[in-house]
């Protein structure tokens, strides 16, 4: 192996670990923006999601309201 084929080689090994998914392009440097409001995202879950932790919070209060407590009656277990 010669000089110019080791840097290849080096070459390719950075580009899969710096891939997302093993085989996929490496895009470094890509912009992803958030769906509702279109502020670029940084971090990753931000990313994954396509929304900002902001946004996602707005999203999770507005889709379901939380169920209401209830008490429920039972009989004591015996043995207990």
């Amino acid at each position: 192996m010669t000089g110019d084929d080791a840097a290849q080689a080096a070459g390719r090994e950075d580009e899969a670990e710096s891939a997302v998914l093993p085989g996929g392009e490496a895009t470094p440097g890509r912009r992803v923006l958030c769906r509702m409001c279109g502020q670029p995202l940084r971090d990753r879950a931000s990313r994954l999601w396509g929304l900002g932790p902001d946004c996602r919070h707005k999203l999770a209060l507005r889709t379901a309201p939380p169920p209401p407590v209830r008490d429920v009656e039972q009989d004591p277990l015996p043995g207990l």
